[in-house]
């Protein structure tokens, strides 16, 4: 057997705590994919350390010298890992066994939902998830409170920000001259395309080589249109598709039909969350920075589907507490 290269061993992080709720280690093995620094930070309350071991070249090298020392330290090992195509788990069972160590393995479905509130998304469209096979669209019992929250905070937000209804035809006009509003098309519930309405933020010619997706620093944007970005002012007018019930206030974010094909083809489960409204606020959009592309999509999808498949009034009433931070926190896409 062939020592690990220097560059497996590169990788193996190790994320100490020093506020752990208990002795307990994590090991989570192919994390890569899922994890991201709020997730870290959650993790870091709850276990002493945390091993974070990638794909390797030469697994039991690698493992051996990784987790053996941990157990020379705890007493505690909770393994997370994909039962699909990881056989690590044995390597590590057989090392904490030998050292009368206590370990508990949860599989990185179960691990995403119950501790990190999102569901695993997996890395290949022929690998499954068992836990979505639970997903469906929203029954009365959900689609009538829904509707409730829609109009009432619709309408109530109408009349909070009408001013800034006014304030933006006046700045759209002065800065880039031609319509306030954009209209572009999107794609809704059951993959039914709407008319997105949103207060344009971009000059006249902002897709003349095709479309994109819009960055964060965006020369296409102009300078009121950047301040309603960053606020989300410019989503405002997205209460007209709420009451022509094209959307609700709160679910996926609704995409464009080019980047929904591209992505149905290459990510696993995608056109789930077109099994309900999408809204002008969502899960995914308080929960995940902002971000373009297949990688970032991905990522969303998982808060999407935790959304659809966990939820509660709670849920949505948080989301909108969330949201409402977002925007006095000026933390925008």
């Amino acid at each position: 057997m062939s020592q690990t290269s220097v560059s497996d061993r590169k990788y193996v992080h190790r994320v100490l705590s020093k506020t752990a709720a208990t002795d307990e280690v994590l090991i989570i093995t192919s994390y890569d994919y899922f994890l991201q620094k709020y997730d870290l930070r959650l993790l870091k309350s709850v276990y002493k350390e945390i091993i974070l071991i990638p794909h390797s070249t030469d697994d039991d090298y690698l493992l051996k010298h990784t987790v053996s020392p941990l157990l020379e330290k705890y007493e505690k090992i909770h393994l997370i890992t994909n039962p699909q195509y990881d056989s690590r788990y044995r390597v590590i069972y057989e090392l904490v066994v030998r050292k009368n160590k206590s370990i508990r393995i949860t599989t990185v479905f179960d691990f995403c939902e119950k501790n990190l509130k999102k569901i695993y998304i997996p890395e290949s469209i022929g690998d499954t998830n068992p836990n979505l096979s639970e997903i469906s669209s929203f029954g009365k019992r959900i689609k009538y409170p829904k509707k409730i929250i829609d109009v009432t905070v619709s309408i109530l937000l109408f009349l909070a920000s009408f001013p800034f209804w006014v304030l933006s035809y006046i700045k759209i006009k002065m800065q880039s001259p031609g319509p306030i509003f954009f209209r572009q098309e999107r794609v809704g519930l059951a993959n039914k395309l709407f008319y997105c309405i949103k207060f344009r933020s971009m000059g006249l010619d902002a897709e003349a080589n095709g479309a994109t997706f819009s960055k964060k620093k965006d020369s296409r944007v102009f300078s009121y249109g950047g301040f309603m970005r960053q606020t989300r002012i410019d989503e405002l007018p997205q209460i007209i598709n709420i009451f022509n019930r094209d959307i609700s206030l709160i679910g996926p974010r609704p995409e464009r039909p080019v980047f929904t094909e591209s992505f149905d083809e290459i990510i696993p489960y995608y056109n789930m969350r077109h099994n309900i409204k999408p809204g002008i606020t969502g899960y995914a959009q308080v929960m995940y920075s902002y971000g373009a592309g297949v990688y970032d999509a991905r990522h969303k999808l998982m808060y999407d589907l935790y959304y659809i498949k966990n939820w509660t009034l709670l849920l949505e009433f948080k989301i909108i507490l969330m949201t409402i931070m977002v925007i006095f926190g000026k933390r925008g896409r």
